[in-house]
């Protein structure tokens, strides 16, 4: 099987010739990475910091692939969402209605857009590659300084204004990604106890979210990820709009099996992305294991729950993909 094929097998429950896996790490740490693109830096990014971007984030992607060879491609949005030289930051809650609607060719869409044609023309047509992309409750975090929850109890109308525009221009975004990509992994942060109140995000993110995933819902390998740690709002998502669910089953109340039963998706998990770099080439495989005891060979591809340390070491990677490669039909 060609990794698409493997991949699109383990959607729909059917053997694979092998275990599928994946793992994926920011970028943004590396020495190549323009410090006027990181979060907290925001004076006007000029052309060539965008063209160091592109060029460098294809090729840092291109040569992840090559060296371990995942069966999905997740590539990581490590370009910040764009603010106005205006509206730097959100800090004041009437800020929130003077978001404004963003191109997805233009600015830091349209420059990781151009990232991922370059980097698709670089791969061989066989490797499926999804697109990141961040929900409002995220981004909302990231734009206001942490502010967004204290906001959204203060003046719950303003907010709402806002947080409608990120979300019009993260659909824009993610369908025109969905021209290059085969997928969107959709990251939703909020649906934890550990980030929002459970009645906050079921009344204000979770119809985004929804809104979002069914508006992408022509893709064959979108991914929903529901990020956070402790108690998460699991059920809220039972049977959700996508072909793929991942959470972190190791550090979570939801474990792998379970999450199965309920999502009724392909899952994709096993992995403790907390502890993995400290772990030995031993345990990688006991728990790699662990989690085939739990949900069997189909609908199931091998993966953290969610992005590992960059400075993980690459012995510890490629064992993952050997005890991928090793368990064949």
């Amino acid at each position: 099987m060609t990794s698409r094929e493997r991949i699109q097998a383990a959607i729909a429950g059917e053997p694979t010739d092998r275990l599928p896996f994946s793992f994926w790490y920011h970028f943004r740490t590396e020495p190549w990475f323009p410090p006027q693109l990181h979060p907290d830096y925001h004076p006007p990014v000029h052309e060539a910091v965008i063209r160091t971007y592109i060029e460098g984030m294809s090729r840092a992607e291109y040569e992840f692939w090559h060296r371990y060879q995942p069966d999905l491609l997740k590539v990581m949005h490590d370009i910040p969402y764009e603010m106005t030289p205006d509206l730097p930051r959100i800090k004041q809650p009437d800020d929130w209605r003077r978001l404004p609607a963003l191109e997805p060719h233009q600015g830091h869409f349209g420059a990781h857009l151009q990232m991922l044609q370059r980097l698709r023309e670089m791969l061989p047509p066989e490797v499926p590659i999804i697109e990141t992309v961040f929900n409002p409750f995220y981004y909302g975090v990231r734009i206001s300084g942490g502010q967004l929850l204290s906001h959204l109890e203060q003046v719950p109308e303003t907010v709402q204004v806002g947080l409608q525009t990120i979300h019009q221009n993260l659909v824009a975004y993610a369908q025109a990604a969905l021209r290059i990509c085969d997928g969107i992994y959709y990251a939703v942060s909020g649906a934890s106890l550990d980030s929002a109140p459970r009645e906050v995000y079921e009344r204000y993110f979770l119809p985004l979210d929804r809104e979002l995933l069914t508006a992408v819902a022509h893709a064959p390998m979108n991914v929903l990820h529901l990020h956070g740690y402790g108690e998460i709002y699991a059920d809220l998502w039972e049977e959700p709009p996508a072909a793929i669910v991942c959470w972190s089953d190791r550090a979570c109340t939801l474990s792998l099996a379970q999450g199965k039963q309920l999502f009724k998706r392909c899952v994709m998990g096993g992995l403790n992305e907390r502890e993995l770099a400290h772990y030995r080439r031993e345990q990688v495989f006991q728990q790699a294991h662990d989690a085939i005891d739990q949900v069997g060979r189909t609908g199931f591809i091998l993966a953290p729950g969610c992005a590992l340390p960059t400075d993980i070491h690459p012995a510890l990677l490629l064992a993952i993909r050997e005890f991928a490669e090793g368990l064949r039909t």
